[in-house]
């Protein structure tokens, strides 16, 4: 019969012994490649995209795109770094990389940009210490593909 220890909680008890190994900031969302989720999404904390989204997101800390991940809309995170696609606009509070391998087919606002080598990137951009926290308004040459 397998040992059982009691002196353990379970997730969410809000006893456990340890509570810095929950922190907010240290959970990380993940949408597994081979995922799509159609609609918007909105994360207080950290998200890496491996699959598809297909609709805007909001994110408190941290957005990766990974190399086969693809965000087709708007993104608003404090930091954002690439190496997929993304086809919308791009609002970043701190600082935005664009790795070699990214595709970025539309506006980005943030206060710094770092792209790589070999990094493709089609549209404006604006640096500066002013971000506002919410997406510009989309040109119509930006729009995400129809889905129809």
């Amino acid at each position: 019969m397998p040992h059982i220890n009691r002196n353990k909680t379970m997730l969410g008890s809000g006893k456990s012994k340890n509570k810095s190994s929950l922190a907010p900031q240290a959970l990380l969302n993940l949408i597994g490649s081979g995922t799509i989720i159609t609609g918007n999404i909105q994360c207080s904390g950290d998200i890496r995209v491996d699959g598809t989204v297909k609709g805007h997101m909001e994110v408190g800390q941290k957005l990766v795109v990974g190399e086969t991940g693809s965000v087709l809309g708007d993104v608003s995170a404090a930091n954002v770094s690439v190496s997929g696609t993304v086809k919308g606009n791009i609002v970043t509070e701190e600082t935005t990389v664009l790795h070699g391998t990214s595709k970025v087919h539309g506006d980005i606002h943030t206060r710094q940009i770092i792209i790589e080598q070999g990094g493709v990137f089609n549209g404006y951009c604006k640096m500066g210490a002013e971000i506002k926290s919410s997406t510009p308004k989309r040109r119509e040459n930006n729009a995400p593909e129809s889905e129809s």
